[in-house]
């Protein structure tokens, strides 16, 4: 697509700012951080989600109507941090937060609250690019089934909140599968992987142009608030 400049006559529908959480103590500790294995963030992770509040707080970010996070609590916990900066006005700091069961993390299924090497020696994960179609577990999502997931969830979260600024509080995974919607990369595709440091905003826009509904990306994985906390 086109950058913005280079469509004249188009309508913002919603605009998605999805956040990655901190660092957590299931990643410090190399645990697959499912409903069972998240524990939270760690200290370091508190203070990068407490960077991204500045942020938000200087009023260099678009302001947020609405708030949603996943169900996990290292992406709850970060948008709790952030929460204060959140907002317009008088508001600010106000908003409700929604969780959403659709913005968990990959689902690894008895994987989960495992270690990681601990799982891949019980289990012998599959590589989701070599079979996207195949669980990664039994019992557990393939890549196909959780981008579906995810496109759907944030497919139906922008249009429940026409013309608003979301804030969606979530996982490296959601902000990844973000981009595979926005590009139409299917999961069979090999050639394009990202990475999301923590904490980092991918921001998306859902347009009407021509007829068409379209997502824009806007910027990706930017962490630029994380330097402070590098540097302390």
């Amino acid at each position: 697509m086109s950058a913005a400049g280079d469509m004249a006559e188009h309508e913002l529908l919603s605009r998605l700012l999805i956040v990655r959480h901190g660092e957590s103590v299931a990643m410090a500790e190399g645990i697959v951080g499912g409903p069972n294995g998240c524990r939270g963030l760690t200290e370091r992770g508190r203070a990068q989600a407490s960077a991204l509040r500045d942020r938000f707080a200087a009023g260099r970010e678009p302001a947020v109507d609405v708030v949603y996070t996943s169900p996990l609590p290292r992406a709850r916990e970060t948008t709790e941090i952030v929460l204060p900066a959140l907002g317009n006005g008088s508001g600010r700091g106000e908003l409700e937060v929604l969780t959403h069961a659709e913005l968990e993390e990959m689902r690894l299924g008895p994987a989960d609250g495992m270690t990681w090497e601990a799982a891949r020696e019980r289990f012998g994960f599959i590589q989701p690019m070599d079979q996207p179609y195949m669980p990664v577990v039994e019992g557990g999502e393939s890549r196909a089934g959780f981008r579906h997931r995810v496109a759907q969830a944030l497919n139906d979260i922008a249009a429940a909140h026409p013309g608003d600024t979301v804030f969606v509080g979530c996982h490296g995974g959601i902000a990844s599968a973000a981009m595979a919607m926005a590009f139409g990369i299917p999961p069979s595709h090999r050639g394009v992987g990202v990475v999301t440091a923590v904490t980092s905003i991918t921001e998306l826009e859902l347009l009407a142009f021509e007829g068409r509904r379209l997502w824009q990306v806007r910027r990706f994985n930017d962490s630029a608030h994380l330097a402070a906390v590098e540097a302390a």
